[in-house]
C-alpha cells in the first residue's frame, strides 16, 4: 500500500509558506522544495503527486490535480511580498520597460492584469529579475517576489513600490489566492487524507522553526508580523477571489500554454 513516503510533495522556499512546515507525526513524502514556476513545470510533467501550487498553476492544471482540502496561501490587501519596484509611478509605465521575476507566472499574470485594468498601461515586459538590473540590463521598474521583495523594500534604488495584493484588494474588494494545496486526480483517497491532515496539523500549532532562514535583517518578531495577514485556509471570500482571477486570466489570455519558455515581451 502506498505511503506518505512515497509520494512527490512540492513545495514553497518562502516565509509565507512556513506555517505548512514542520515535522510530520507521521511518515514525510519526499518533498520537492522550488519556486512556483518549477513546481509547476513538474506538475505538468507528471513528477509531482501533490504540490503546493501557485494560484495560475493550479488553475491551468485543474484537469489533472484537484484542491486539497481548503488549504493555501492568500491574503486580503498589502501582501508585502509582492511588490513592483519602479523609477517612477506605476501610472507612468504605459511605454516603460518591466522586468518580470522568472520565478512566477501568477504574479507575472497578476501584475499585467492590474496595470492593465486599473491604470490602462501596457509596459513592455521582458524576463528578467533585479539580479539582472545588477548585471547592467535597464529596466524602469521590476517585479520582485518572496524573500527577495521582503529584503529590498525601502530601497532607494526604487524609490516606488506597488503592492500587488493591495492593488488587487483595491481593484475587486476580494482577498487573491497566491498559492493552493492540489493533489493528482487519481490521488489515493487515504493519503490525500493523511497529507491534510498532516498539514492542518501544522496550522493548529504554529512555530517558527528555529532553522528557519529568514530574509536579511529580518527578526523572528517581524517574521510572525509578516505572517498575521496570511489566511491558510481558504473560504468563501477566498474561492470567490480566485474565481475573478480566473475569469480575469481568460480574458487577458493568462492561463494557457502552461509550459511554454517566456519569451521577451511575454507576461505568461
Amino acid at each position: 500500500m502506498t505511503t506518505l513516503s512515497d509520494l512527490r510533495v512540492g513545495r514553497l522556499p518562502y516565509l509565507n509558506a512556513l506555517p505548512f512546515a514542520g515535522p510530520f507525526v507521521g511518515p514525510e513524502p519526499r518533498w520537492v522544495t522550488d519556486v512556483p514556476r518549477r513546481l509547476g513545470q513538474l506538475a505538468s510533467e507528471g513528477r509531482l503527486d501533490a504540490a503546493l501550487l501557485a494560484s495560475r498553476d493550479a488553475l491551468a492544471l485543474a484537469d489533472r490535480f484537484r484542491p486539497l482540502a481548503d488549504l493555501g496561501i492568500a491574503c486580503r490587501g498589502p501582501v508585502q511580498s509582492v511588490l513592483l519596484f519602479s523609477k517612477r509611478p506605476a501610472s507612468e509605465l504605459g511605454r516603460a520597460t518591466v522586468g518580470l521575476t522568472s520565478e512566477s507566472r501568477t504574479s507575472r499574470a497578476l501584475l499585467r492584469i492590474l496595470l492593465a485594468e486599473t491604470l490602462r498601461v501596457e509596459p513592455r515586459y521582458v524576463e528578467g529579475d533585479l539580479k539582472a538590473v545588477d548585471a547592467g540590463l535597464d529596466f524602469d521598474a521590476c517585479l520582485a517576489i518572496g524573500d527577495t521583495a521582503l529584503e529590498l523594500r525601502g530601497s532607494e534604488a526604487w524609490p516606488f513600490t506597488l503592492d500587488l495584493g493591495a492593488a488587487w484588494t483595491e481593484f475587486t474588494g476580494l482577498p487573491f489566492v497566491y498559492a493552493r494545496w492540489v493533489v493528482r486526480r487519481d490521488f489515493p483517497a487515504v493519503q490525500e487524507q493523511a497529507l491534510a491532515r498532516e498539514l492542518g496539523a501544522r496550522l493548529d500549532a504554529p512555530t517558527l522553526e528555529p532553522a528557519a532562514k529568514l530574509p536579511s535583517g529580518m527578526a523572528p518578531e517581524a517574521v510572525r508580523d509578516y505572517l498575521a495577514p496570511f489566511i491558510h485556509r481558504l473560504g468563501p471570500a477566498e474561492r470567490a477571489g480566485l474565481g475573478r482571477f480566473h475569469r480575469e486570466l481568460l480574458r487577458h489570455d493568462l492561463l494557457g500554454h502552461h509550459c511554454e519558455r517566456t519569451a521577451i515581451g511575454s507576461a505568461a
